[in-house]
């Protein structure tokens, strides 16, 4: 017996969303790209030229009317656009920008109600399988420690509101040491996988979080530290930040990829 393939749609054709759409345009059984967007219809046709079958153009309000899956990919000032109508038709919802969903948390249960799914792609750390073990019994402390290199955090907006010069960094600074659901808003775009972290563990106010720019390193590093009565470990990744846009890994994108490919795989490892 056959079935259907689910239907996808990908906010957002950049660092993130346009490898995740190649990789569906090249063939992945039970997995169909109908729809995407982008800053304009005729960016997406661009974009998606060379495509075998190019997804339908689209504003980003419109994807979940077409799709089973709606992957949002975008800068965060968009990610209402996207998780609103998904959340609202009951759709699966993949996203990137977790430090928006944190800000608009009441999302969380409207997809209760309406049926919908909210699935975050969190590839730039490890150790997700262990957080939310050890957060089934008692964690007594999180503390996470991330460190880029300057120019991936220079358009933060507390570094523009400070007027803090990143680029003529000769040493590592601390710009920030707090709670994971204050660095949220300090930090929107460079702070998604603390949020992801939090939200798997003991929340956005008990996870703490430090930010650092370092001059002295090429690669978005992230230190993880968690005592709980089950567990003690501790755990770092280096990603390499892509060439297109410094603030996003490389990795980040794969994440994307090997979370859609667990709704059709045959087999699945890991919580």
């Amino acid at each position: 017996m056959t079935t259907e393939p689910k239907t996808v749609a990908i906010a957002g054709l950049g660092t993130i969303g346009l490898p995740a759409a190649r990789w569906l345009d090249e063939g992945v059984p039970g997995l169909k790209l109908v729809a995407a967007s982008s800053s304009s219809l005729e960016k997406v046709r661009e974009l998606t030229a060379d495509f075998r079958n190019p997804p339908a153009p689209m504003h980003n309000s419109e994807l979940a009317s077409v799709a089973d899956i709606v992957v949002e990919a975008l800068p965060p000032a968009y990610f209402l656009e996207v998780a609103k109508p998904a959340i609202e038709q009951g759709r699966t919802l993949v996203i990137v920008t977790l430090t928006q969903l944190l800000a608009n948390y009441e999302l969380v249960e409207r997809a209760r109600e309406t049926g919908a799914h909210i699935i975050g792609a969190t590839g730039a750390l490890v150790g997700f399988d262990s957080v939310r073990a050890a957060a089934k019994g008692t964690i007594h402390e999180i503390v996470m420690k991330t460190r880029k290199p300057p120019k991936g955090l220079a358009n933060a907006p507390f570094v523009k509101e400070q007027g803090i010069d990143l680029l003529s960094l000769t040493e590592p600074l601390c710009l920030y040491r707090g709670s994971v659901r204050e660095a949220a808003q300090k930090f929107p775009s460079n702070v998604n996988v603390a949020v992801a972290l939090s939200l798997a563990g003991v929340g956005p106010d008990r996870t703490n979080y430090e930010v650092w720019a370092d001059p002295t390193i090429d690669r978005n590093t992230h230190t993880v530290v968690v005592d709980a009565d089950s567990t003690h470990f501790e755990m770092s990744i280096a990603n390499v930040p892509s060439e297109n846009n410094p603030i996003t890994g490389k990795l980040t994108p794969l994440s994307v990829i090997a979370t859609l490919e667990r709704f059709v795989a045959t087999l699945t490892v890991g919580s």
